[in-house]
């Protein structure tokens, strides 16, 4: 028997009728009644959260909130953990991290967005890596922050790369989810969105800026709104080291002394 590849077929029962007594059909007549049966097995089973082939996968679909511990969720390698954005026209997905503080492998795992997986060539389409915003060993940041916009977000475990020894412990961390609209915003996701992002800017440097780069939420209170007429007020930002002008005193002068 040639050595086929796997075949699942979607609704396929009994294909070739034969009946007792009668002679088999020749290998090359069903090598060419199975072939476009073969070409139809990517039509039947789509696989938007990647490869097939790995030992499990997760696929989280119609969820705005969340979280997960990367021991329930990675048992074992490889294994992904796949969000899909509902609308990435009106929705953005954001991603708090919180890293191990023991026993981590680096290059262990990958975190990144995607527009499709394409089964036919077994590659992810729009591909964009997040692995140097996370650095999930580096724990000089314990908690790390994501924004991505993408019809697919995906965390996958792997073993490590060569030469890279395997620690006796999990390396536990854990992942908190939010999708927010881009308009009209929920007041209760703008809330824990906005404690993200004042945690990220205040964690963040120069080597290793936020991961959040904007947000439909008003995280803070804007500006007093003054006159037209005052310099020293631009843009929404008071210019330093500024006296207003000459007119503009004279008129608070007048002013007080009514």
């Amino acid at each position: 028997m040639l050595p086929f590849p796997s075949l699942h077929l979607c609704t396929m029962t009994s294909i070739v009728p034969w009946k007792s007594g009668q002679s088999r059909w020749p290998l090359s007549v069903l090598l060419l009644y199975f072939a476009p049966l073969l070409l139809m097995e990517g039509c039947c089973h789509a696989a938007p959260s990647g490869p097939e082939s790995d030992s499990c996968s997760t696929l989280v679909q119609s969820r705005f909130f969340g979280f997960f511990l990367s021991s329930s969720v990675f048992p074992t390698m490889p294994c992904s953990w796949t969000l899909q954005n509902p609308d990435p026209r009106r929705y953005t997905i954001f991603i708090k991290i919180t890293k191990p503080t023991e026993d981590c492998v680096p290059s262990q795992l990958r975190t990144f967005q995607y527009d499709s997986f394409l089964e036919t060539t077994r590659t992810y389409l729009g591909m964009e890596s997040f692995d140097e915003v996370v650095r999930l060993c580096d724990t000089s940041a314990p908690v790390a922050f994501l924004e991505a916009g993408k019809q697919f977000l995906q965390m996958r475990k792997g073993p490590p790369r060569a030469g890279k020894a395997i620690s006796d412990g999990d390396g536990d961390f854990k992942t908190e989810y939010l999708v927010v609209a881009k308009r009209n915003p929920s007041m209760a996701a703008c809330q824990m969105l906005c404690q993200w992002l004042e945690d990220c800017l205040a964690s963040s440097t120069s080597n290793r800026p936020c991961g959040i780069m904007q947000t439909p939420c008003l995280c803070w209170e804007p500006p007093p709104q003054l006159s037209g007429g005052d310099s020293c007020y631009h843009n929404g930002v008071y210019l330093e080291n500024c006296l207003p002008s000459v007119k503009e005193s004279g008129k608070k002068v007048e002013i007080n002394g009514e």
